[in-house]
């Protein structure tokens, strides 16, 4: 079992110079782009400059999140804002963001600062709120502590909860090996594998629905912000900064705690309420 307030949820949290480079399979090196009017490509072209394959292009093309090309008579031409859009989308897919929330986001960025974003798309990465070391299982081991082997439902639960990474056939990458030990600390006390897994989903759930919040409301404002102030500053002439976003290091890795402490602060309290609930309301049937 993983923690689901992980950044994958994930997620989905963003901000470059507060994390060490992205490695290669995050995000690609983006190459320096002339200014608007500047040459333009095929779409095969734009795939290979960016590493999206075509049809994916145009998916973005329908979904909205990328302008048609100019077309010269039935040619397509795409230019520098496609590119630069299309790598910080590029971004932000690897890192595990929806087309929705991408959407969203792009729709508030000002028209021409791409570049200027995706300085800080390099901040929102798969690992910025990671606390754990992963660690390598056998599907076919999940299942050990209750003295059996996993059937293929519960293994296909395990493969689509996202507390788990495939990286074979039968193996996985435990995202947090602390919750895989809380499951078999519930083994040890009878707890069927089946509710475990029924706990594991709610959880899951909930802290997802918490994790969007945060990152949508809280640390995608943030980030938005210093879009925002990128593109001001370069329509007064000056060239984008990479080091606006230093200051931002101290402020997200400050807020990463306070948003994994939340949950931790506030279920307890939440834990005893629902406890007392329940008594008093078998209570009531008694009597």
């Amino acid at each position: 079992m993983n923690s689901a307030i992980n950044g994958r949820y994930h997620a989905q949290a963003f901000v470059s110079s507060a994390m060490p480079a992205p490695s290669n399979s995050a995000s690609r090196a983006r190459t320096n782009r002339p200014p608007s009017g500047g040459p333009e490509y095929t779409v095969e072209e734009l795939a290979a400059r960016t590493g999206v394959s075509v049809r994916n292009i145009r998916a973005y093309q329908t979904a909205g999140l990328l302008p048609p090309p100019r077309l010269r008579g039935r040619l397509g031409l795409y230019g520098p804002a496609h590119q630069g859009k299309l790598e910080l989308i590029r971004d932000l897919r690897a890192q595990g963001f929806r087309l929705e929330a991408i959407k969203g986001m792009l729709s508030q960025t000002p028209d021409g600062a791409w570049s200027e974003y995706s300085l800080i798309s390099d901040l929102f990465s798969t690992t910025f709120f990671t606390v754990e070391t992963p660690r390598r299982k056998a599907l076919s081991e999940m299942a050990a502590h209750w003295g059996t082997e996993a059937t293929p439902e519960q293994k296909e639960r395990l493969r689509k909860n996202g507390l788990y990474r495939q990286i074979g056939p039968d193996e996985v990458e435990m995202l947090s090996p602390s919750l895989e030990r809380i499951g078999i600390q519930l083994a040890e006390l009878n707890v069927p594998l089946d509710t475990v897994l029924d706990l594991q989903d709610v959880l899951i759930r909930h802290c997802r629905a918490v994790a969007r919040h945060y990152v949508e409301e809280l640390f995608l404002n943030l980030a938005q912000g210093i879009a925002a102030a990128q593109a001001e500053a370069q329509a007064r002439g000056l060239p984008p900064d990479p080091q606006v976003i230093a200051p931002m290091r101290a402020l997200f890795e400050r807020l990463r705690p306070l948003a994994i402490g939340s949950i931790s602060a506030a279920f307890p309290v939440v834990l005893q309420q629902e406890f007392d609930r329940a008594i008093q309301k078998q209570l009531k049937k008694a009597r």
